[in-house]
């Protein structure tokens, strides 16, 4: 189109001077800030440049040469274009930011050099959207975006099948479990003290719908009485679906239910994890995979539906997990040491700190398509 060429001379023209090689566009969110230290600390922080559009989540980023938090005004906005047209190399983490996609929309030349970090729920767009006339619209840009851009990344190859099969992406595929959050932990299970012999059960890890916390609630309900405790992360996303599940929740199962409505800190909330019983994500779609890989590598008992690319991928890893798209028979079964021990050296060795190296190495080493 005739405009899109006078804005590629234009912004040809306009830049000079040494490129950045790589440039990761990254919302403010808990992933950023490990992420960015994980680069520092096994990379060349001098090829990397993060640009933080707009506002995300409350979290705390250690100022850096290298980080950049872009706002609303001119400045920034042309800032995101300089960069992303100097770099060798684009990585969006996530494609939900509209401005993004407008831009990549009216710069095509760019999309060869992208690389999607698919998280899941943008993928997912396509299902979940509502069906207005707006969304209709938006969709169009995103669909040529998601066609065009150059590469993939996710852990989960059925993600990547959905985006061939829903938008035609014709972009290489790239096998990384993306972040630190999704890393084997260490943790000395043997200082964890249940002297009231409680269950803990965990359901879901935020107050978004797509976690479908009451479906749950009503398959268990039968074992209210049981001497259990209902552990619910509610601190972020849909505050109005937060209420809706906390009433439900003490509705229940009383005094048994703990809504977690607070951010704590991962260390804190690791310590949670590690007292976990059984775990149970009912999401719809590829979600959640700290959360569950982190549980997997501490030898717990682990339920996702069946009917989800998720479940595929641990299949593929030699991990097992439970079907949480049934009646939850066996809800109080204990999975055995073999088993337990199984998944956890499966994480160890397939989660391990080297082997993400590994993968964000072969990522930005791999030939730039300029």
């Amino acid at each position: 189109m005739w405009f899109q060429e006078i804005i590629k001379i234009i912004t040809i023209k306009c830049i000079c001077g040494d490129s950045m090689k790589n440039v990761h566009i990254f919302p403010s969110t808990t992933f950023l800030e490990p992420y960015i230290e994980f680069i520092s600390k096994n990379f060349d922080s001098k090829e990397h440049l993060f640009l933080i559009p707009g506002k995300g989540i409350e979290v705390k980023i250690t100022p850096r040469d290298n980080v950049v938090q872009l706002t609303r005004n001119t400045k920034s906005f042309w800032r995101l274009i300089y960069e992303m047209n100097k770099s060798e190399k684009v990585f969006l983490h996530n494609l939900f930011n509209v401005k993004i996609v407008f831009l990549l929309f009216f710069q095509p030349w760019l999309l060869r050099k992208c690389n999607w970090v698919v998280w899941g729920g943008d993928l997912y767009y396509y299902k979940s959207r509502k069906k207005t006339l707006k969304s209709a619209f938006y969709e169009k840009f995103r669909g040529y975006v998601i066609k065009n851009i150059g590469g993939l990344i996710t852990h989960i190859k059925g993600d990547y099948e959905l985006a061939k099969f829903w938008y035609g992406a014709k972009g290489k595929y790239y096998y990384c479990f993306m972040y630190p959050s999704n890393l084997y932990k260490e943790y000395n299970l043997d200082c964890i003290k249940n002297e009231s012999k409680k269950i803990i059960i965990l359901i879901g890890n935020s107050a978004n719908p797509s976690n479908n916390h009451l479906e749950i609630f009503e398959k268990i309900k039968k074992y209210k009485e049981y001497n259990l405790e209902i552990i619910c992360p509610l601190s972020y996303d849909n505050t109005q679906y937060r209420d809706q599940v906390i009433s439900r929740g003490k509705e229940i199962f009383g005094e048994k239910f703990r809504p977690l409505i607070v951010f704590i800190p991962f260390n804190e909330y690791l310590d949670l994890l590690a007292q976990v019983d059984v775990a149970i994500f009912n999401h719809k779609r590829q979600q959640a995979m700290g959360n569950i890989t982190t549980l997997l590598g501490l030898g717990k008992k682990v339920y996702v539906r069946d009917d989800i690319t998720t479940w595929e991928f641990f299949i593929e890893h030699g991990l097992k997990v439970f079907n949480s798209n049934s009646d939850f028979d066996d809800l109080f079964e204990d999975i055995g040491k073999r088993l337990r021990e199984a998944n956890m050296e499966n994480v160890k060795n397939k989660f391990s700190v080297e082997k993400l190296r590994d993968d964000w190495e072969q990522i930005f080493n791999s030939g730039a398509i300029l």
